[in-house]
């Protein structure tokens, strides 16, 4: 797809890209539809509308959809206060393709954001768990209508995550897994050595985004080193918090709800405009 008719016609590019049947905000205020990536992936996400000026995005991490039960609970979370979409990455859920590892997941967060100008958002926020963080950190070095993420167990490099197979931490994800009878878990895998932009990399291209790291110290998929080298690296407002005892991306929802939401919300009142 021509990237230069998307600048001239954003709103009949959108348009085109919508398929589906659909609801309106006065149906529970929840929309659900299909957008249209510039490389022809169709994306699966879910609207909460409540007629707020900002609306929250959530990336969803590696083998993980829009249903998983604790990213259903960061929804929940979050629509108290404000507007939320949240989407299924390529080859993951209701969307189609092959996941990438990140080296074209950025054109899918790129089609939900045009989708959220399209509707009129003011200021838009990210909560993103995993290679959904990096993927985030990717698109927003590149875009300037972010004002604020929340970054979840975000590794610095793709190629150095950690998988820690032999801690106890590996085994509790398996069992919440086993649990949930695999609900909103899965991936369709592509090409894992397609060229990749680090996070670390491009976190400092990002100037005008509040950032803020959260990140378990017993994560056996990404340790927090990762978390901390990309603070470090950023620019502008950000924090950091590493929480004691805490496991992988949304497995800090499951044991740390409360701390969480804390965490998250405050950070959008402090940071979204």
């Amino acid at each position: 797809m021509n990237r230069h008719l998307f600048k001239i016609f954003p709103a009949l590019l959108l348009w085109m890209t919508l398929t589906g049947d659909p609801a309106t905000a006065a149906n529970a205020g929840i929309e659900s539809g299909t957008l249209r990536t510039s490389d022809n992936i169709n994306i699966s996400y879910t609207h909460f509308a409540k007629e707020s000026d900002s609306a929250i995005i959530i990336c969803p991490g590696f083998y993980n959809s829009k249903n998983n039960r604790w990213l259903r609970k960061t929804v929940d979370i979050l629509s108290t206060t404000y507007d939320v979409i949240i989407f299924d990455f390529r080859g993951h859920g209701n969307s189609s393709g092959s996941f990438t590892w990140t080296a074209k997941e950025h054109l899918d967060l790129e089609a939900v954001l045009n989708y959220a100008k399209y509707r009129g958002y003011k200021h838009i926020g990210i909560v993103a768990f995993s290679l959904g963080a990096a993927t985030a950190i990717i698109t927003a070095s590149s875009r300037d209508d972010i004002e604020s993420m929340v970054l979840i167990s975000c590794p610095s490099k793709v190629s150095m995550i950690n998988f820690h197979f032999w801690e106890p931490g590996m085994l509790s994800d398996l069992r919440e897994n086993i649990e949930c009878g695999w609900e909103g878990k899965g991936a369709r895998i592509g090409n894992i050595f397609l060229p990749k932009v680090d996070p670390v990399e491009a976190i400092g291209r990002i100037k005008n985004t509040s950032t803020l790291f959260i990140h378990g110290d017993n994560d056996w998929v990404v340790k927090d080193c990762h978390s901390k080298v990309l603070y470090k690296a950023a620019h502008g407002k950000k924090d950091l918090t590493v929480i004691k005892g805490g496991l992988h991306a949304e497995r800090l929802i499951q044991y740390h709800p409360e701390e969480m939401k804390k965490l998250i919300i405050d950070w959008f009142f402090k940071t979204l405009a």
